[in-house]
């Protein structure tokens, strides 16, 4: 049987869905409260995502973290990708919108939060209550204090056994300077408390200051790239005026006119809507080929509208790890650069461009905000791609001074300037916070020590935990830094990074020699200090690698003419001599005679195959 469906029907449709969508009317600034989660990792932000959506959309989440979209922040229980989400809440029979820009935790992620913060008028400031005050929960809060936000202090997970909401409510109020009272004690997890953050939140957290009836403006918040047919859906911020599906919009910064195919909202689904106007935070749908055509926190307005000052700075994140991906077959170059541009406009802080190799053939440099960040990336090529990679180790851009009064960078051995050609060399640093009991506070200083940190400042927070603060190379912390915080500590201690300029450095390029030749990609920025040890350490590595030839192979690392290290691979041997069954001596001795030769000659003209695995070689330091 086949349905057929009239043209009255569709007509009727039609005249409906409009009706409902024309009778949509602009929602007052006044109603609206524009606000952020922030914490430190795993204190239950994205657990109380879910309660508050449960309440203020009144669904039942059927799984958890259901902002959490991709696989790996199921994976990880981490926040990559900062997500919004439309609240309902009727307070003294006002209804009112309240608008969640949800924020990571890690911070390889920090530029997310600062976004987020951008848009919002008022954090819920969330602290676990078995764990107290950590160190991203301290950067969270600078952030939010610098922007006049207000704060609003919140304690999650009262109901664990290990809970210590005395102590928090003394961190948060010496270290915040917040009132105890004003407080608020929850746990996401059983929904306890929680439907008296909406109250709060109307009370707490000031209205957004915008105007209705002023020309169209609006802040780029994020942007997606949705499959097929070049569609990409922009979130923004609405800070004056309408926007409507029926006018054009335009970048500020480009002037590129887009049509609107599609606005609304997060409810937390995709809910459509006829207009979003000031106060309000929605998605819009435009038809664009290429994301990197847009630039994020760039203002959206109406064509001619004569607008020239944009809404706020355009800052672009910086990244501090680089490393290069290449195709694991070389055939498979064509799929993998589709897979890294779609995943490159869905994350634009990724900064690319073009290599080669005379190993892994074409590939390209990737620039990361941290190491964190360059494996959640290679991690979503092999789960949403299928692609199979090569990702090189990490480096960090060094700073050098030349001998002509320029300055250059540099983040790739390779591009290493000449030592005659050098006066100083300088390395990136930045400031780590670690918050540590005082059981680990001596070990957390002698491995601060050891990472050739100096010491800024140690804090008493509470009668059993300090805040410590050094001045460490970023080298140093990007390896294995923080996982040895973790296993001095036990897993308590937390620790955070910021951005601490240059300081000089004496470092040297060493490169790899494969029987006197050098081999490009597998050269390193190394102190001088531990030019002998990292030398040992490669050859040793690289001879356990390569595949045995005929002849020997020498492996060596060198710095500038100086040998600093070798190995040698040992060549497969044939029994020339075993059909050999008496007679002269002189006999084997001539067939031992001419394999030796042919050796030499094997040697001389012979190719040494380097495997990609040499490339993943994972080193102790960079």
């Amino acid at each position: 049987m086949v349905f057929r469906i009239s043209k009255r029907y569709l007509r009727y449709r039609y005249i409906t869905i409009t009706k409902h969508l024309s009778s949509e009317a602009y929602v007052d600034p006044a109603y609206i409260r524009n606000f952020s989660i922030i914490a430190h990792v795993d204190h239950g932000k994205s657990t109380l995502a879910d309660r508050l959506i449960e309440i203020g959309c009144n669904v039942k989440s059927l799984q958890p973290q259901l902002l959490d979209n991709l696989q790996i922040e199921r994976e990880r229980g981490i926040t990559v990708k900062a997500q919004t989400v439309a609240l309902s809440y009727t307070h003294d029979t006002i209804p009112y919108l309240l608008n969640l820009i949800d924020t990571p935790g890690h911070v390889d992620f920090s530029h997310e939060v600062c976004r987020s913060l951008s848009i919002s008028n008022g954090v819920l400031l969330l602290v676990d209550a078995t764990q107290g005050v950590q160190a991203q929960t301290v950067s969270n809060f600078y952030h939010a204090f610098e922007r006049e936000l207000d704060i609003v202090g919140v304690i999650n997970k009262i109901d664990s056994p290990n809970a210590d909401v005395g102590s928090c409510l003394k961190q948060i109020s010496n270290l915040f300077d917040l009132d105890e009272e004003n407080i608020m004690r929850i746990s996401a997890k059983t929904g306890e408390n929680v439907a008296d953050l909406f109250p709060f939140i109307v009370n707490n957290i000031q209205a957004p200051k915008c105007n209705l009836s002023g020309p169209t403006q609006a802040l780029l918040h994020d942007c997606i790239a949705l499959p097929g047919h070049n569609l990409t859906m922009l979130t923004v911020y609405v800070k004056s005026g309408v926007i409507s599906t029926e006018n054009l919009i335009c970048f500020l910064s480009s002037e590129k006119e887009v049509e609107i195919k599609e606005l609304g909202v997060f409810t937390p689904y995709r809910e459509q809507r006829r207009y979003l106007s000031a106060g309000q935070v929605g998605y819009i749908i435009v038809k664009l080929k290429d994301v990197r055509d847009i630039v994020i926190g760039d203002t959206i307005t109406r064509p001619g509208s004569g607008l020239s000052k944009p809404l706020q700075t355009i800052l672009q994140p910086k990244p501090t790890v680089f490393a290069g991906l290449f195709p694991d077959d070389d055939n498979n170059f064509g799929n993998l650069r589709d897979a890294v541009e779609r995943l490159c406009q869905n994350d634009t802080s990724v900064a690319v461009s073009p290599e080669s190799n005379l190993t892994l053939g074409k590939g390209w440099r990737l620039g990361f905000l941290g190491t964190l960040h360059m494996e959640v990336f290679a991690q979503r090529l092999d789960q949403e791609f299928n692609a199979s990679v090569v990702l090189t180790q990490p480096t960090i851009t060094y700073k050098a001074d030349l001998t002509t009064g320029d300055t250059t960078l540099f983040n790739c051995a390779d591009d290493m300037p000449l030592l005659c050609n050098v006066r100083k060399y300088y390395e990136p640093v930045t400031m780590t916070t670690v918050i540590v009991s005082d059981n680990h506070l001596s070990d957390i200083i002698s491995l601060c020590m050891e990472c050739r940190g100096e010491q800024e400042e140690i804090a008493k927070l509470d009668d059993h935990r300090y805040l410590v603060k050094y001045r460490i190379p970023l080298a140093e912390t990007m390896s294995d830094f923080y996982s040895s915080i973790k296993q001095i500590s036990r897993g308590y201690a937390s620790c955070d990074f910021e951005d601490a300029g240059y300081q000089e450095v004496d470092i040297r390029k060493v490169d790899v020699l494969v029987n006197g030749t050098p081999v490009h990609g597998l050269s390193a920025v190394v102190r001088t200090e531990e030019v002998r040890e990292y030398s040992l350490r490669t050859v040793k590595n690289l001879a356990g690698i390569i595949p045995r030839q005929l002849f020997s192979i020498t492996v060596q690392c060198a710095v500038g003419g100086t040998i600093t290290g070798r190995s040698n691979v040992k060549p497969l041997r044939k029994d020339v001599t075993k059909d050999l069954y008496g007679g002269d001596k002189t006999r084997a001795i001539k067939l031992l005679k001419r394999q030796a030769e042919g050796k030499k000659t094997l040697r001389r003209i012979g190719k040494v195959h380097i495997p990609k695995e040499a490339y993943r070689i994972k080193l102790d330091k960079i």
